[in-house]
């Protein structure tokens, strides 16, 4: 994939991209490695409450093979430059409303979430929800509308397009996001990035990304047999940590 000067702008202003179909040629391949990497997790999802299980990309050879997708890899390096550094993954099976968040503020560079929702959700049955443009406003942790605003957090204005497999958005983490409505089994695929961090302020705000040392990175697997391009994303979060 090669981002146009509009997307990137685009990115730029409002603090997210929705591609809709970008993966849906992966899509079915992408839910059954999901479902079995879930599965051999043990989580006992009862529909009650979040589940949630860190590196799932980590734990699956054919997961890993995403960052080496084109398209994955494309809209990364177009957002980011070619020498964006990975910094993981995660799955959830998300249950119920949430509240509106951004996942970080006042960052140094530039950190983005990858979101692929795996379910077939409109903006009543828990599509992703973002305040265009909110990227730029320093908003952290979760927010209790009705005391900042007086509206409740159905009320927030925003954009939720209509979500299908195959779908992916894209967003800076300080972009407020939220779901609301839908059933008790929404599965979400995310892997987070950032740009190559280069001063003392911004390679310590990569490190407090991070783990403590390489083995709680669980990149055994994500880096066997990894041809190069996908070793130049995990070099410089490997070469900061001890072995």
């Amino acid at each position: 994939m090669t981002m146009s000067s509009q997307q990137k702008r685009f990115f730029e202003d409002f603090g997210y991209l929705f591609l809709p179909g970008l993966m849906k040629e992966e899509a079915a391949w992408i839910i059954e490695e999901y479902e079995r990497v879930f599965s051999e997790a043990g989580i006992a999802h009862d529909g009650t409450n979040r589940s949630s299980l860190g590196n799932i990309i980590e734990k699956s050879e054919l997961l890993c093979t995403l960052l080496d997708n084109s398209k994955v890899d494309g809209l990364l390096a177009g957002l980011l430059g070619e020498g964006y550094s990975y910094l993981g993954s995660g799955a959830d099976l998300y249950v119920g409303d949430g509240m509106w968040h951004s996942d970080y503020c006042n960052s140094p560079v530039l950190t983005v979430k990858w979101a692929m929702y795996l379910d077939h959700l409109t903006k009543d049955t828990g599509a992703l929800r973002v305040v265009p443009g909110s990227h730029r406003q320093g908003w952290l942790g979760n927010l209790d509308t009705q005391a900042l605003w007086g509206i409740s957090p159905e009320e927030v204005p925003c954009m939720a397009p209509d979500n299908a497999p195959g779908d992916v958005m894209i967003f800076d983490l300080a972009t407020l996001h939220n779901s609301l409505g839908g059933g008790n089994r929404r599965r979400m695929l995310n892997l987070g990035a950032c740009v190559p961090c280069r001063t003392e302020e911004e390679i310590n705000f990569l490190k407090r990304r991070l783990p403590e040392n390489r083995t709680e990175l669980h990149w055994d697997i994500m880096r066997k047999n990894a041809p190069p391009k996908r070793l130049k994303r995990l070099s410089q979060p490997w070469a900061l940590l001890e072995g």
